[in-house]
């Protein structure tokens, strides 16, 4: 216990010491820089009224989904390609999924006593409204798709830890649904990202050209779908126990 209070106390003072150093000292050298062409140039024209602008007060977001979209979009490809990975080496077949399902019900469930459950259902209503305002809200404040989707997939993960996997898929969270769900989010990302060519002989992801701020809150309702659904299917996949991976393997073995 005394050690363990010696490590805290010890990383408390480091992060304070150079806390001090970074913003009061100015030992990196940032401090009353000052702003480059490239910085002026993308605060002055994310809000602009005309010209290569994202129609968007937040700096940051104009950034991922315009003047760097498709960074952004191979990164969601990247993603998708992650998931289809893990789906492609854990899949089982419509007849081992059946197999697995009677295993896993007929296995004693165990969820958490009627307190934690309680709390936990409180907790996730809040990460929810949390997730999509953060999401919903990209395009004017600090956040976006991802990040509330990575938020959403917490909430999931104390689904699964305070009523389990079986209880949810009860509960109509399968992994047909995930993954439709997933799909609908990347059929909204591609759709916004191709807009602009076929409605206004525009460009790939030049979504300065659709109204207002529609590109931007488009492509973060799509993120946000694409995020949390997909982190789900690789949750459902992952959840299924290893003995009833082995059990069904096994009389495939044997039949």
């Amino acid at each position: 216990m005394k050690r363990d209070v010696i490590v805290a106390l010890s990383f408390l003072i480091a992060f304070l010491f150079i806390a001090y150093a970074v913003t009061a000292r100015n030992v990196l050298g940032i401090g009353g820089a000052e702003l480059r062409p490239l910085g002026e140039f993308y605060l002055s024209h994310s809000f602009a009224h005309e010209g290569l602008t994202s129609h968007s007060p937040e700096v940051v977001t104009a950034i991922v989904w315009n003047y760097r979209g498709f960074d952004t979009l191979f990164e969601t490809f990247v993603f998708f390609l992650a998931i289809m990975g893990a789906l492609s080496v854990l899949r089982l077949d419509g007849e081992q999924l059946k197999q697995a399902r009677e295993l896993e019900a007929a296995m004693p469930h165990r969820m958490m006593d009627l307190i934690v459950r309680a709390t936990t259902k409180l907790v996730v209503i809040m990460i929810v409204a949390i997730s999509a305002s953060i999401a919903l809200h990209g395009h004017l404040t600090p956040g976006g798709g991802f990040q509330g989707g990575s938020a959403m997939a917490v909430a999931a993960l104390l689904l699964f830890a305070a009523f389990s996997k079986f209880t949810l898929e009860r509960k109509g969270l399968t992994l047909k649904h995930t993954i439709s769900a997933y799909a609908l989010g990347l059929a909204i990302i591609l759709a916004t990202v191709l807009a602009p060519v076929f409605l206004y002989g525009g460009k790939i992801l030049e979504i300065n050209l659709l109204p207002g701020e529609t590109g931007l809150f488009n492509l973060d309702v799509g993120e946000y779908t694409a995020v949390t659904f997909g982190f789900l299917t690789v949750f459902l996949v992952l959840g299924i126990p290893e003995w009833v991976f082995k059990a069904v393997l096994r009389r495939e073995l044997n039949d």
